[in-house]
């Protein structure tokens, strides 16, 4: 295990590639050249809240009269004006009023590392809320062919609720660190990702209830479980919500071996089971 990820789950992570987008525009007028670049950098912030760009995006430069940042995204067309919110297209519009010039956005090849693809579903059975420390790609994962959701193609979302998804990711991102570095706070963190009450599953479910309502999908939320027990023990565990049955006759996405339709909770069988 690696981070929060059983090695058959970090193996699907090993078939796309991501793409590697320039995005610049021409400074054809006399307006301060700080500013300019502070408002450019935002909008790259804009472009990580809708999903467009993904991972820590790299800071922008300057060379001679254009502002230019080499961004990665999910998709070729991920920085398509259709996935603008409405601060994106203000911001655009501001600093392309600025520079007398528009923004352009060029595909410039591929990104490594490699991932499981984005997927194209025209409407997923269900989402699925799961990330971990390696992931940067998106938070959400299709229920029906448990490809990448980019926050971009979940329908209805508003600059508040991609603002909660992504908080709740960095936190469980932190709480993973913290257990995989096996020192500070390992037992406090492995519990926030593996106990449905804990703050951590709070914050997390609740995101999944909002994107349910929001979009009419069912969305589970996945936890995490890493401790030493027998298989016979793990494999009669009951949903830890209702104490009903949720263990799969087979693995789900090849991947989940537990799913409480009534709780929306998903989880594995424990890698440390003897």
């Amino acid at each position: 295990m690696i981070g929060g990820v059983p090695g058959n789950k970090l193996d699907l992570f090993l078939t796309h590639f991501m793409f590697k987008q320039k995005i610049s525009i021409s400074i054809n007028s006399n307006y301060d050249r700080e500013e300019l670049f502070e408002e450019f950098e935002i909008l790259m912030g804009n472009f990580c809240k809708t999903g467009q760009i993904i991972g820590d995006y790299e800071t922008p430069f300057v060379v001679e009269n254009d502002l230019i940042a080499y961004q990665t995204s999910l998709e070729k067309t991920s920085l398509s004006k259709k996935h603008y919110d409405e601060y994106t297209t203000q911001r655009i519009k501001k600093i392309e009023d600025w520079c007398h010039s528009k923004i352009i956005t060029e595909v410039v090849g591929k990104a490594v590392p490699s991932y499981k693809g984005v997927c194209n579903c025209r409407r997923p059975a269900f989402y699925i809320l799961f990330t971990h420390i390696l992931n940067n790609s998106s938070p959400i994962d299709c229920g029906t062919c448990g490809k990448i959701v980019p926050l971009y193609k979940v329908p209805n979302l508003n600059y508040g609720d991609r603002t909660d998804i992504l908080r709740w990711e960095s936190d469980y991102k932190s709480c993973d660190s913290l257990q995989l570095n096996c020192t500070v706070g390992e037992r406090w963190a492995t519990k926030q990702m593996s106990d449905q009450k804990s703050q951590l599953s709070k914050q997390g479910i609740s995101v999944c209830n909002k994107i349910s309502k929001l979009t009419g999908v069912p969305s589970y939320y996945y936890l995490f479980n890493y401790k030493r027990i027998s298989s016979q023990k793990d494999e009669s565990r009951k949903c830890p919500s209702c104490n009903g049955k949720w263990l799969l006759r087979e693995p789900l996405l090849n991947f989940y071996n537990f799913k409480c339709d009534k709780c929306w909770l998903l989880s594995t069988f424990s890698p440390i089971t003897n």
